[in-house]
């Protein structure tokens, strides 16, 4: 990578670094006897994808069909929609359904009735299971529900059941590390009874979870079929800030030009604005919001300063960053800053590609 040819925003990402967190995560995974099945919501690219496939990935997690058939195209044969199934998508459907093994989710009878009816061929099909997150599912407690709906899919003609699936959102409010893998811990243990409750009608039913802070941080699988963690991939400010991963681990920064330096109010501005790292934010100890923080650029990635420097405000197309003495001497006018993304998952949705500290520019899903 040869930062002095970066004219414009740019979505850096390290090729290193993220090679070595997929390692680390696929590793944990073969340690426990656990499928791999990482969520590719977050990086969204043929070129990352096949770095899974070096550390022996074969199955993987989607958010949508239209991801689904791109990365079919790819040659990804088995493919998990996590996102509760959209009806008025069936014929879409099938259109993949003979080129993959699809697997999408449900957490309502009619919703199953509905699928039923329409399909013309089986599908596999998860229970959406909530274990407090509270956005989509069905409460893990709620038995009577449970039943009718495992109900409803065993008698159905086209759908196959495979499991119980749960993604714990909220480990991401945890004020701790040790809140995370409590959590974490507790949702495997309510995951593992339910599979014990259904195993005579369902023997081959697996229990699959996915959150990066409770896959970061539990030490290992043991009794969890398969584990689909998708932000570990890059990781950024806001996984820093849960304790999921420290600094050396975030794999992904954008490149900032500098528009204007503005002593008299300490202030920097770039061009990276909310069109560049979405408008997440993170609160510091005094309640001021964050919007990513200052990092310098290198031809082979980027340094970050004695001193925490952030971005503390945006708009569509401006970044402006709190600017201490040192930054206001050691930067001119065209100058260029790295800005570390507060969720990268969506600062990826901001960008077409990524230019790879190794030099290659990777193309980014865009249905």
């Amino acid at each position: 990578m040869h930062t002095a040819q970066i004219i414009q925003p740019e979505l850096i990402l390290n090729t290193q670094i993220c090679k070595e967190n997929i390692r680390q995560m696929a590793g944990k995974a073969l340690a426990s006897g656990t499928l791999f099945r990482p969520h590719f919501k977050t990086h969204q690219s043929r070129g990352v994808a096949s770095w899974f496939r070096e550390v022996g990935v074969t199955a993987i997690t989607v958010s949508s069909l239209r991801m689904a058939a791109w990365f079919i195209a790819a040659g990804w044969k088995d493919i998990t929609v996590a996102m509760p199934f959209n009806l008025r998508e069936v014929s879409f459907l099938e259109e993949l359904l003979p080129k993959a093994r699809i697997h999408i989710l449900i957490d309502s009878v009619e919703a199953v009735r509905g699928l039923d009816r329409r399909l013309s061929m089986p599908v596999g099909a998860f229970l959406k299971m909530d274990c407090g997150y509270g956005r989509s599912g069905v409460g893990i407690d709620d038995g009577m529900a449970i039943d009718r709906i495992l109900t409803a899919i065993h008698q159905s003609e086209h759908l196959q059941f495979r499991g119980f699936l749960t993604h714990s959102g909220h480990t991401y409010h945890a004020t701790s590390r040790e809140e995370i893998v409590k959590i974490s811990l507790q949702v495997a243990q309510k995951m593992k009874r339910l599979k014990k409750r259904w195993f005579r009608l369902f023997p081959d039913a697996i229990i699959s979870i996915g959150d990066t802070p409770g896959c970061s941080l539990m030490d290992d699988f043991s009794g969890i079929d398969e584990v689909r963690p998708g932000n570990f991939v890059f990781y950024d400010l806001m996984q820093e800030n849960l304790g999921s991963c420290d600094r050396s681990r975030i794999a992904v920064a954008v490149a900032a030009p500098v528009l204007g330096i503005y002593p008299e109010r300490n202030t920097v501005i770039v061009h990276c604005g909310g069109v560049h790292l979405s408008k997440e934010s993170i609160q510091n100890s005094q309640g001021v919001k964050l919007f990513g923080q200052v990092v310098w650029l290198t031809d082979s990635g980027w340094q970050w300063p004695a001193e925490e420097i952030f971005v503390t405000a945006l708009s569509q197309e401006h970044g402006i960053i709190q600017a201490n003495p040192g930054l206001l001497r050691a930067i001119q006018h065209g100058a260029l800053l790295g800005i570390i993304p507060v969720h990268s998952c969506l600062t990826v949705r901001c960008f077409s590609e990524y230019l790879t500290t190794t030099g290659e520019r990777l193309k980014i899903f865009r249905p």
